[in-house]
């Protein structure tokens, strides 16, 4: 394997690049999913939305450049550049129903998986998997559970969702808060505290399917008792009327409503991600994987990082899963399969999913992975966070993560409506139940 730069230097690379637009360096193509060779070369077009501003853009950008190294002159991954979450869903659905899949699918936090698998478009990894011992020796019950379908596996994770939230300490010491909130009350105490201090407690978002405001939802609910945990780990649900539910959603319509900045409504993550890291909110959910963005000086101050503490949810709740991972899709040319096997083999590896370790503070989806002490140095949060992860005592997946892909529009279409009582939380649950159905 080509010899690896050193996380930091790297990121400094790859931010110098990132500068520059979406391609970092790497080789870009502006085309659909539509694959060539070159002589004897098979060359993978790989669309995907981890390039520009995004965390993980010098990870990707990375690999693709190992991987070419490694397989010059047999195989070639062509990247293409998808900005925006949203906007990479909506191609490979589209893709979906022309049949003119990429070679390479990463199923990230949106449940495509399901979606090709009922196109019967997915190739079955298992034999490969279980010719493989190493490869298949990163597998955690719980990630073969995400990435298994009826006993076959048909994707492979290389990132860890353990999420909680981060917090603006020099904010919480104005409105006189020692420490983040252990119960749901104490959460909304210390909101009304930080808005009497002139404070904006929550960075929250509502477009591209509202991630942020999502996992505040789901934390309520798995939190709420034994009925909401049961729901939220269920797979593809169909039936969102339940109490634990609507009781969450009428909690994040007062989020809206009364605790969050204007451009909430209607804003994508990176409006609520830089209202945090601009000081203007106190708290945001959110992965250990934006902690690189605190001490990036292109996005926030100089100090901003030693304001920033982490915690896990009230409730003892942290989300903790595996983020559904990469697919193969059939293709007429059997050599491309297997070349994009090798693809994917490659992106999940040990080496890969510390690579995203190091240089993003991505957690690894196996916990056969070890935190180095370059992480470590790197990341001293994420070592902090994963200390406060290991004591909580309630886990479950993300809420996006088990819902129907078409219910990520529904919430980026009805949130507004929610937050301007236009709509009540049990109508909003309603329309996400009467969605959902339309998939069975």
């Amino acid at each position: 394997m080509k010899k690896r730069l050193t996380a930091l230097a790297l990121a400094a690379l790859m931010t110098a690049g990132c500068l520059s637009g979406c391609g970092g360096g790497t080789e870009t193509t502006d085309e659909g999913a539509s694959t060539e060779s070159t002589g004897s070369e098979i060359v993978i077009n790989y669309p995907t939305f981890q390039c520009g501003v995004n965390t993980a853009s010098p990870v990707v950008d990375q690999l693709i450049e190992e991987f070419n190294a490694e397989y010059a002159g047999k195989y070639r991954i062509q990247k293409e550049d998808v900005p925006g979450d949203a906007n990479y869903v909506d191609k490979i659905k589209v893709q979906l129903g022309t049949g003119d899949l990429p070679p390479v699918v990463y199923g990230g936090g949106y449940n495509l998986l399901d979606l090709a698998l009922a196109k019967d478009v997915v190739v079955d990894l298992t034999p490969y998997v279980e010719a493989d011992p190493e490869w298949k020796a990163l597998y955690s019950d719980v990630a073969l559970t995400t990435n298994s379908r009826d006993g076959k596996i048909y994707a492979s994770s290389s990132e860890g969702s353990l999420v909680g939230y981060f917090y603006n300490k020099d904010l919480f010491a104005q409105a006189g808060i020692d420490a983040p909130a252990t119960t749901w009350d104490e959460f909304w105490q210390q909101c009304d505290k930080l808005k009497a201090a002139g404070i904006t407690p929550l960075a929250l978002d509502t477009a591209d399917s509202a991630w942020v405001t999502s996992l505040w939802a789901g934390a309520m609910i798995a939190t709420s008792g034994d009925e909401g945990y049961e729901f939220m780990k269920q797979m593809n649900p169909i039936d969102y009327n339940n109490q634990p539910t609507i009781d969450a959603f009428t909690n994040v319509q007062k989020m809206l409503q009364e605790y969050t900045t204007l451009d909430a409504i209607g804003g994508k993550y990176e409006h609520a991600a830089n209202n945090f890291l601009s000081g203007q909110a106190a708290m945001i959910a959110n992965g250990p994987w934006m902690i690189g963005d605190f001490s990036d000086e292109t996005k926030t101050t100089a100090d901003f990082a030693d304001k920033v503490g982490v915690a896990i949810f009230p409730g003892n709740f942290v989300y903790d899963a595996p983020i559904q991972g990469y697919f193969v899709t059939k293709q007429d040319d059997p050599a491309l399969e297997e070349a994009a096997v090798e693809m994917v083999k490659f992106f999940t590896s040990a080496h890969a999913q510390q690579v995203a370790l190091e240089v993003q503070g991505m957690v690894p989806a196996s916990s056969t992975v070890e935190i180095t002490e370059t992480a470590k140095q790197n990341y001293p949060l994420l070592v902090e966070f994963l200390d406060l992860a290991e004591g909580a005592t309630v886990r479950t997946d993300n809420l996006q993560a088990t819902m129907y892909p078409n219910l990520l529009d529904v919430v980026s279409q009805d949130l507004p409506l929610l937050a301007s009582g236009e709509m009540t939380a049990t109508e909003f649950c309603q329309t996400l139940s009467t969605e959902a159905a339309k998939n069975q």
